[in-house]
């Protein structure tokens, strides 16, 4: 719809109606984002952020039965996250506790029945950063994410 007398040529009047609609929806784009943030996620418990991982090597002094959540390990070698569970020239004897999601391996064995007594164990778990350095008392407040055995090596 153009005025009679008006220098305004057809792409102007176009341009001229959709500027306001164009303003309108870069408004809307930058809104939404800030409406649907959430915020910092917490520094220890549930949902933490970062984790790290924890590993352990070691020998196993329990021999789990069917349905244990726990087996005990001599410690004597670990990452750098986990270097305040290992005391030189013993091991340090630790609890590692186990839950439904926790991946069991032990030559093609998947249970944590198949783990025995004296395997060579790496165990992973996935702990915050603020809960750092793990001690005896406090690693087995979180289960294990993975545990990869192998039978004791014959002299």
């Amino acid at each position: 719809m153009r005025l009679v007398g008006s220098n305004a040529t057809l792409l102007e009047d176009t341009i001229m109606r959709i500027k306001p609609l164009l303003l309108l929806l870069a408004g809307a784009a930058l809104v939404v984002p800030v409406a649907t943030a959430k915020g910092p996620p917490p520094k220890n418990g549930t949902g933490c952020k970062p984790k790290v991982s924890v590993v352990l090597k070691g020998t196993l002094t329990t021999d789990p039965g069917v349905g244990d959540t726990s087996f005990n390990m001599d410690v004597t070698r670990a990452n750098k996250h986990g270097k305040s569970l290992v005391t030189k020239p013993t091991a340090t004897n630790v609890t590692i506790t186990l839950d439904s999601k926790t991946i069991i391996r032990r030559n093609g064995k998947k249970t944590v029945e198949w783990l025995a007594l004296n395997d060579r164990a790496v165990v992973v778990i996935r702990v915050c950063k603020a809960d750092l350095p793990l001690t005896t008392g406090t690693v087995d407040d979180v289960a294990a994410k993975r545990v990869t055995a192998h039978p004791p090596i014959n002299p």
